[in-house]
């Protein structure tokens, strides 16, 4: 993604496109998965941008409460990824760490059970822990 269409995108949530935004923005953006802030430190590090893990935090959170990002809490761990149209979740392997998609929540279904019972969810966190294929064969 161009420099200028990170800098569009900020401005159009009213968020200043400073360097290091732009920065964080991009890394975001080419992810496969979400990530943790220190893995997004990593990355900026690895293309020699010096920044310290605070102003990363403090930057995401930015991103979250403007709607840019969304914040998933994985094992009591923060992470971050651009906001999609529709929520989803994760499997983790407990072996490597290495995170799966799961596109169809059916927390519908649950809540509509709920809500027969005068209960309304405001938010849901599914977590769900396994071994992916990876290192099925490496258990011993």
């Amino acid at each position: 993604m161009k420099h200028q269409d990170v800098k569009s995108i900020l401005n159009s949530h009213n968020i200043k496109a400073t360097r290091q935004r732009v920065e964080i923005y991009k890394v975001l953006q080419k992810a496969q998965q979400c990530l943790s802030a220190d893995e997004i430190l990593q990355a900026l590090e690895a293309q020699n941008l010096k920044i310290d893990l605070a102003t990363v935090y403090r930057n995401l959170e930015l991103f979250v409460q403007n709607g840019i990002a969304v914040k998933s809490t994985i094992n009591r761990k923060h992470f971050f990824e651009i906001k999609k149209s529709s929520h989803h979740h994760y499997f983790v392997c407990i072996k490597c760490n290495a995170k799966a998609e799961i596109v169809d929540c059916k927390i519908n279904l649950i809540e509509e059970e709920l809500n027969k019972m005068n209960f309304k969810i405001l938010e849901h966190n599914l977590e769900v822990y396994g071994i992916c294929d990876k290192c099925c064969g490496r258990e011993e």
